[in-house]
């Protein structure tokens, strides 16, 4: 397999994520019935599944690229926006969880590319010193940023359909915690962390 085509094989699965949100998004606007429970959370759980494997197709099969690695970062963007904003329209995230996410991402998003265009770092390599590094980079961390993050949409799915304050107060303080793991994970793009 070429280059080309084993970097087109992560690209897919990217692009394949960003069709799956869409998916979702019809899901939800569409007023489902209980019995799409079930469905959107597979394409919940596949969008999350599909981010991780985009980068490990591209790192195990040797098609790392930085339009690639861009590429990943625009496609969570779509996903971290369009998965948010019905959940908001239908009151049950706080509008002020879309909000964080869209300015985090646009600062985050900046401070990359500038770095980029100073020094050609793609963005998981901009980052120096161990704490840094664990924080933006681990396996550790992106796994446990991914699966927050998945558990704070399930939560929010799930309430279309449990209206229980039960339901509303675990997904805000998973959405809690998911916006405190965000901010840890951007820390290091603004603040120079080398311990």
């Amino acid at each position: 397999m070429s280059d080309k085509k084993k970097l087109r094989l992560s690209d897919a699965m990217t692009t394949l994520r960003i069709i799956a949100v869409a998916i979702f998004a019809l899901i939800i606007s569409a007023n489902p019935t209980i019995f799409g429970l079930i469905g959107g959370l597979v394409i919940l759980a596949l969008i999350f599944l599909t981010d991780g494997l985009d980068g490990q197709l591209a790192r195990r099969f040797d098609g790392e690229s930085k339009m690639g690695a861009f590429y990943d970062i625009v496609g969570d963007r779509i996903a971290e926006t369009v998965l948010l904003v019905p959940f908001v329209y239908l009151q049950i995230a706080n509008p002020f969880v879309l909000v964080f996410f869209i300015c985090k991402d646009f600062l985050v998003d900046f401070q990359r590319f500038a770095t980029y265009m100073q020094t050609s770092a793609v963005p998981f390599k901009q980052v120096h010193g161990p704490l840094a590094t664990f924080l933006t980079a681990s396996r550790f961390m992106r796994f446990f940023y991914a699966v927050i993050k998945l558990v704070m949409l399930g939560l929010f799915y799930l309430a279309i359909f449990d209206s229980s304050a039960a339901v509303a107060d675990l997904a805000g303080i998973v959405a809690l915690i998911t916006v405190i793991t965000a901010t840890l994970r951007t820390l290091p793009s603004f603040v120079s962390i080398k311990v």
